[in-house]
């Protein structure tokens, strides 16, 4: 009998089309939140801190600033961010673009590249790498810094870690200097558990077993915390505020370790935008982007209907941010920019 082979079928995605509106959505309101709140902070004379910097991925947008440093704790991420810095010193485009393929980091090539930066660290003026927590003292020597900035990592930290890290953010920066912070955010403080990141299996936790995760780290998984508005205003005014320890139990920390603080408030926002990091299809949906677009759609007077194009997600996360009820309720990321306030340290806390 003849052979039988099978045929392959090249079946099309029927979600392919909502979800390349759903990345270009999300892309392109990555780019205006940078533009609204980061930007014009980079100033070609500016020293700038990136802490938590994990691969190195905020550095290009940095590189206009006169002196960047850059802190990550994690060795494989510190050594991927020191290629990025290598190939932007060096002007390597290949190298860089081949960084930012998933398929690349998984070559013995990208290995070869790693040891090679570990045994020969990179040197530079403009760039300096720490393999270190962001609230060591030892960043110190390379402040005064005009601008700091922490990218999603509060929501996978314990409480006293981000106390003694705004303890440490006050003392490091210049004189009205200016702290960003991206984070995640909802009406409510919860929690998340995932095997790995970007995982998306978000298994719902207690807040002491996110404190447990964190205390035991990556093996205990990934935790994750949504972070009222409310909350992070207030660590930023005073992390160590006796109303913190309620809610957080003991994970608090009623005084910092290392830094000398004024009793008055360490930073004060200027601004703030709430949004979508990254949009991904639910394919259990008609479209696939957030399930609250259709609660904004009514919170906002508006017809329920499917979200089907770029600018219609844009202009309902517009109208968001336009609504100060509305950007602490919806959308699951906030970014943060608060000014360092010049404390009377006569009374220490």
């Amino acid at each position: 009998m003849e052979k039988i082979t099978a045929t392959v079928y090249n079946t099309i995605d029927p979600y392919q089309r909502v979800t390349d509106v759903a990345h270009e959505a999300w892309k392109a309101r990555d780019r205006e939140v940078w533009t609204n709140n980061i930007q014009d902070l980079i100033a070609p004379d500016a020293v700038i801190l990136d802490a938590g910097c994990g691969l190195g991925r905020l550095l290009p947008r940095l590189w206009s600033a006169k002196k960047i440093v850059m802190v990550e704790p994690d060795l494989k991420r510190f050594l991927h961010a020191s290629l990025v810095a290598k190939c932007l010193i060096n002007q390597d485009q290949e190298l860089l673009k081949k960084l930012q393929d998933d398929d690349f980091v998984q070559t013995d090539e990208y290995e070869r590249s790693l040891q090679e930066i570990y045994s020969s660290p990179l040197k530079s003026e403009k760039v300096h790498l720490l393999n270190d927590v962001m609230q060591s003292k030892a960043i110190s020597q390379y402040g005064a810094f005009d601008l700091i900035i922490c990218s999603h990592i509060y929501e996978h930290i314990s409480l006293d870690v981000i106390q003694e890290s705004l303890a440490a953010f006050y003392n490091f920066l210049k004189p009205n200097g200016s702290l960003v912070i991206f984070a995640c955010k909802s009406p409510i403080l919860y929690h998340f558990r995932d095997n790995k990141e970007f995982d998306h299996q978000h298994i719902i936790i207690t807040q002491k077993e996110f404190f447990e995760i964190c205390k035991n780290g990556h093996s205990a998984g990934l935790g994750i915390r949504y972070m009222p508005f409310n909350i992070l205003q207030t660590l930023l005014t005073n992390p160590f505020n006796p109303t913190l320890q309620e809610t957080f139990g003991d994970e608090f920390k009623s005084q910092s370790e290392f830094y000398q603080l004024p009793a008055t408030p360490l930073f004060t926002i200027k601004q703030w935008e709430a949004y979508h990091s990254e949009f991904y299809t639910h394919k259990t949906m008609q479209v696939g982007t957030y399930i609250e677009y259709p609660q904004i759609q009514a919170r906002l007077y508006q017809p329920i209907k499917l979200i089907e194009s770029v600018a219609e997600i844009l202009d309902l996360e517009h109208q968001v941010n336009q609504n100060e009820t509305l950007k602490k309720m919806h959308l699951i990321d906030m970014v943060v920019v608060a000014n360092k306030m010049n404390g009377d340290y006569s009374n220490c806390i």
